[in-house]
């Protein structure tokens, strides 16, 4: 049982209030008709509400770590839900294509240097599970690549590094013979100037994305930042990207507008298809590194395809959090949410969500 009420669910019981009074779908199919019989436009359409899958267990809990099965199971259930699924196969095929290359994104920060930390990092049993999926549509094992920025916080986490063969690939931006892609950057002069590396304005994007992926899936934690307030879809995604982040690592920039800015890049938006928040544990301070003191057992998976609602939901149960630790919100930290909803590259209005629970 959830002991905390997050501001996430509170707005959830209102939207599904307000459904159930018939103040939603009706109301807008309605609204629709009137305009059209009033001659005005017969071309308004109302947007559909953007999926979002949360998976939760009552026996994920065994002991002090989470049931491997369990958790294979939560990710199948959300990916099902979301994608509007038969199975899990038909599920993964809506996604991907056989001859894709997929490029799962991880958060291993937490782990580099702190054993415990991996409870911070992204579960591997979680990425073992998208990659069985990924068989299942038809992708060879060594088509799917496990990465992030550094080869070291990948071994960390318990990742085990792999390039060539057959088994899938395992590396890290910084690995012997990937690096950067010195014709696909992102330059501004919006930064700490004596943070730059080497003096450089330009951020380099990873060639495992511009040269080797022609798929992303993200797979983030669910953690407190204390710079951007969470380090949730769009940062790990962004500044694992690229090179030269630091010079954005400060008030009052707090990474603004740059991990919006380097998220909309065709190399990273056009090749998204899907997140999948590891909430398993959570952090409320003290993050991005990994915080005994600040981490609990949130129990929850989360999909979308959309990483801006996303990020807002673990925003709100982040500051929901916090109140019960009698702690500041962090709310205004996380400016890069809004920004990226100007972006384009997703809504953070959670009456905008069709926002649905798995129970495994």
């Amino acid at each position: 049982m959830k002991t905390e009420t997050t501001a996430y669910l509170s707005s959830r019981r209102r939207f599904l209030k307000r459904a159930a009074a018939g103040s939603i779908g009706t109301s807008l199919s309605l609204a629709s008709t009137s305009v059209a019989q009033m001659g005005l436009s017969d071309e308004i359409e109302e947007q559909p509400l953007v999926p979002v899958v949360e998976a939760t267990s009552d026996k994920l809990w065994a002991g002090s770590d989470p049931n491997s099965e369990v958790i294979g199971e939560m990710v199948d259930k959300a990916l099902v839900k979301l994608t509007l699924a038969n199975d899990i196969k038909s599920a993964w095929k809506s996604l991907v294509l056989p001859n894709d290359i997929v490029a799962i994104k991880v958060n291993p920060l937490a782990a580099a240097g702190e054993p415990l930390g991996r409870k911070l990092a992204t579960n591997p049993v979680i990425v073992q599970r998208i990659v069985d999926g990924l068989y299942e549509a038809g992708v060879l094992a060594n088509q799917v690549i496990v990465w992030d920025r550094f080869q070291r916080h990948l071994v960390d986490a318990g990742f085990n590094i792999n390039a060539g063969g057959k088994d899938v690939q395992c590396f890290a931006t910084d690995s012997s013979g990937i690096g950067y892609d010195q014709e696909v950057f992102y330059e501004t002069e919006e930064d700490i100037f004596n943070r730059r590396e080497k003096g450089l304005l330009k951020s380099f994007y990873s060639r495992i994305i511009t040269q080797m992926a022609t798929v992303i899936i993200n797979v983030p934690v669910f953690k407190h930042n204390g710079i951007t307030g969470l380090s949730g879809c769009l940062k790990n995604l962004a500044f694992g990207s690229v090179n030269n982040t630091s010079r954005f690592h400060s008030n009052p920039l707090n990474c603004d507008p740059a991990i919006s800015e380097i998220f909309a890049h065709t190399v990273i938006k056009n090749k998204l298809v899907l997140n999948v928040v590891d909430g398993l544990y959570a952090s409320y301070n003290g993050g991005p590194v990994y915080d005994p003191n600040s981490v609990w057992k949130a129990g929850r998976i989360m999909a979308s395809a959309d990483p801006v609602i996303l990020d807002q939901i673990m925003l709100e149960s982040l500051d929901e959090k916090r109140r019960t630790k009698n702690l500041e919100p962090v709310r205004s930290l996380a400016k890069y949410i809004r920004s990226a909803e100007r972006a384009e590259l997703g809504t953070s209005d959670l009456d905008k969500a069709d926002l649905q629970e798995v129970k495994v």
